[in-house]
């Protein structure tokens, strides 16, 4: 029990403190003999057999520390003329075997520092000693102190214990021959006790692995560790050493080791021999995490280092041939998850080495549509199995975009999915076609992009609402494809707008009002490049293709549909080439009237509508003049039935320019407007929040009297003036505070236009 072990770890502690001050007064006297004594005494509490490994290792940091205390007091001796090899000597004498090791390695570790003899020697000498103590966990322990007294004075390339430049094969030598003595011993611990006790045994021996994985460590940290030695010595008998302990836990633990602890590098060009060595473990260690570690260490590697090394090695077909042997032997079990996992690893691995090869890509989506398939006979695809087919569908996105439509796995993959997931890909594959910017260029490319998209285009019987924001977000990608079109003919052009058209009218009104009106634009764009490019075609089918997407988003929104509406119109009025269908402008322009009339009903929209159509119906030159007049009437009537007599006064004022553009100089006209609209806001004075109403129609009159003179007389401009100056200097409600200080700094700025223009000798009339 803890309680049991924490008294007897209580006791012994109090034993090695006790012992240990009596070695340190011992040592302040000078007593070499009294002081060995109390540390063989203080180390004798570590031939204990009823700690658990947890104790035993809180045991052993409490002696170490002194031990240390020790080593420095030798090395002290050592300096003041004592002979270290006459210390070597008689710590050996030591009556009990596991004291006079401990002080055997302490005192053998000053001697490498003195350097009498060489490094390789002591370390040889030390490594045969401790072959004494077999107990598993005191053998364990003893030569675990003997790796961490030796760590920094381990023969090395540049190191001062390396005398004739082989010391780093010394070092390897005695690391190896360590680690294989732990591991044996760490393996020794399965086998003592009851079968009952296995799992706590177990347990106990997971505790006591970093002991045996530091010589593993250590060997990776030597600076004289070359890819050669790794390759003929250090790989080959560490893979020895594990294989033939025929031990899972071992195995699982120092394969891990090793693909932790050496370069990626080593690994790429080990691949081979580490791969081979795999079948020959233990049924029970687990292969595919094993693979998996490998992989992801591999693919972080191959992201950020030189890739040379994949035109010498086929990386490849290597870890294919180990990972189909795992499927082969354990695809429709219980392991469909790790299975998965691995193959998520691989993909990751090959799109880093081999980022432009879809072969290799499809392979492996190959061998996972033969795993998911035997995992769905035989029921064992969860929910985290279906997360894993979304990370290896979504990889591939990352590099190759558009390239994925020619892997006929992919598709296989995704039907395996429910709708969310499906959905989850198919934004995937938008999101990485639209960053990439990937042109699409055929009918055949179109088709297959809104195969593998479906989900994001019409409800299927396994449908789920999308919160909103998300919804909007997937919408918004979709319709950006349209504008990814490119093509060789006007017929192609077509074609593939045909294909979105069809699809996206299956999408119902939520899809529509996203995915038209990017649509449309993608329409009109294109007829302005066949327009420039001077390219005469018969634009009449195009044309009506557009009115039905009008027409279908009035349906759902009639507002964007006469600003679409009036988009259309423009296009067609800036035709070069084209110029001859002035008549579907105007039955766009009576599409629009007809919303307005029949759709609006809010006066805000009325109000925005008057004012987009005067300036639409200003710029047009590609209707008769007849349809035209009738149109600018239409507008004018809409204009004087504003229900608010303020946006009546605005929408007719904004009407002038209906008869003063590029088109038209009717100053008569002009002279009409501006009056009747002056009319209008004199009803509207008495109410100071409509002052600024007045500062728009000054603006409008200044506007005239430059450019259409005769329109407008100096006299009505300076009254105006003389109106606004008195309303904004004047007392005011506090509520309409707001808009007597945002017409106060919109009739600053037009004093500002005034002064600066009689600056140059004009508006002199004008009293600003």
């Amino acid at each position: 029990m803890e309680e049991d072990q924490d008294k007897i770890l209580e006791e012994a502690v109090s034993i090695v403190k006790k012992e240990a001050f009596q070695m340190q007064r011992a040592l302040d006297a000078s007593d070499m003999r009294e002081a060995l004594k109390n540390a063989s005494s203080m180390i004798s509490e570590m031939k204990t057999s009823s700690m658990s490994p947890k104790t035993y290792y809180q045991l052993y940091m409490t002696v170490f520390d002194q031990m240390s205390r020790l080593e420095n007091y030798f090395l002290e001796e050592y300096r003041r003329g004592r002979k270290i090899s006459d210390l070597y000597e008689k710590v050996q004498h030591a009556s009990s075997i596991l004291p006079r090791l401990y002080l055997l390695v302490a005192v053998g570790s000053v001697y490498i520092t003195t350097r009498e003899l060489p490094a390789k020697a002591i370390l040889k000498d030390l490594i045969e000693m401790v072959k004494g103590i077999q107990h598993p966990m005191r053998g364990l322990f003893l030569r675990y102190y003997l790796n961490k007294v030796c760590k920094e004075k381990l023969p090395d390339k540049g190191s001062e214990y390396d005398t004739d430049g082989e010391g780093t094969n010394d070092s390897v030598d005695f690391l190896l021959t360590n680690l294989s003595e732990m591991n044996r011993l760490w393996v020794r611990m399965q086998h003592t006790g009851t079968v009952k006790d296995k799992t706590k045994r177990e347990k106990e021996r997971n505790d006591l692995r970093v002991t045996v994985g530091e010589n593993i460590v250590r060997l990776s940290s030597l600076q004289g560790l070359t890819l050669e030695l790794y390759i003929s010595t250090v790989l080959p008998k560490i893979l020895e050493i594990i294989t033939s302990s025929k031990d899972s836990i071992s195995q699982q633990y120092l394969i891990d080791c090793i693909i932790q602890a050496f370069p990626d590098a080593y690994h790429l060009h080990t691949l081979e021999p580490f791969l081979e060595t795999l079948p020959q473990l233990q049924p029970t260690v687990d292969i595919k995490s094993i693979l998996v570690n490998l992989l992801t260490r591999l693919a972080d590697y191959a992201g950020e280092g030189d890739l040379d090394i994949v035109k010498s090695i086929d990386i490849f077909g290597l870890i294919k041939k180990a990972v189909d042997g795992i499927i082969t032997e354990q695809a429709g079990g219980t392991e469909t998850k790790a299975l998965l996992q691995l193959q998520v690893a691989f993909i990751r691995l090959s799109l880093k080495c081999y980022p432009l090869n879809t072969q290799y890509v499809n392979e492996i989506l190959n061998s996972s549509v033969i795993i998911v398939d035997k995992a769905n006979s035989s029921g064992n695809l969860d929910g985290e199995s279906l997360k894993l087919i979304v990370k290896l569908l979504s990889f591939p996105l990352e590099t190759m975009s558009l390239a994925i439509l020619t892997m006929n796995n992919y598709p296989k993959l995704m039907g395996y999915l429910q709708f969310s997931s499906r959905k989850q890909v198919a934004f995937k594959i938008v999101e990485a076609v639209v960053i990439s910017k990937r042109t699409l260029d055929s009918v055949d490319t179109v088709e297959q992009l809104l195969h593998f998209i479906v989900p994001l285009l019409v409800d299927g019987n396994d449908s789920e609402p999308s919160e909103a924001y998300e919804f909007e977000g997937e919408q918004q990608n979709v319709a950006k494809l349209v504008h990814l079109v490119i093509a060789n003919t006007p017929e192609a052009f077509l074609s593939i707008f045909h294909k979105f058209f069809t699809i996206f009218s299956k999408g119902g009104h939520s899809r529509i009002i996203y995915t038209y009106p990017s649509l449309l634009f993608a329409y009109l764009k294109f007829l302005k490049l066949l327009d420039d490019q001077e390219v005469e075609i018969d634009l009449m089918e195009t044309l009506k293709t557009i009115h039905d997407i009008l027409t279908t988003i009035a349906q759902i929104s009639p507002d964007n549909a006469i600003k679409l509406g009036l988009q259309c119109v423009l296009c067609i009025n800036s035709f070069k080439t084209n110029s001859n269908y002035g008549q579907a402008a105007a039955e766009f322009i009576k599409q629009i009237i007809s919303l307005y009339q029949e759709e609006l009903a809010d006066t805000n929209s009325k109000f925005t509508t008057v004012n987009l159509l005067c300036g639409a119906a200003s710029r047009i030159h590609c209707i008769d003049s007849g349809t035209h007049e009738e149109i600018i009437n239409v507008i004018l009537q809409f204009a004087s039935r504003q229900l608010k007599k303020s946006d009546q006064c605005y929408s007719i004022a904004y009407c002038t320019h209906l008869f003063y553009n590029e088109n038209f100089h009717e100053r008569e006209k002009v002279a009409g407007c501006l009056n009747k609209a002056a009319g209008i806001a004199r009803i509207c004075s008495k109410n100071p929040r409509n002052v600024g109403l007045f500062v728009t129609l000054l603006n409008k009159f200044i506007y005239f009297y430059i450019q259409a003179p005769g329109s407008v007389d100096s006299d009505l401009i300076n009254g105006i003036t003389e109106f606004i100056n008195g309303q904004i200097n004047g007392e005011f409600d506090q509520d309409a505070k707001v808009q007597v200080s945002e017409a106060r700094v919109y009739m600053k700025n037009t004093v500002r236009f005034i002064k600066s223009r009689q600056s140059e000798g004009r508006l002199k009339e004008i009293i600003a």
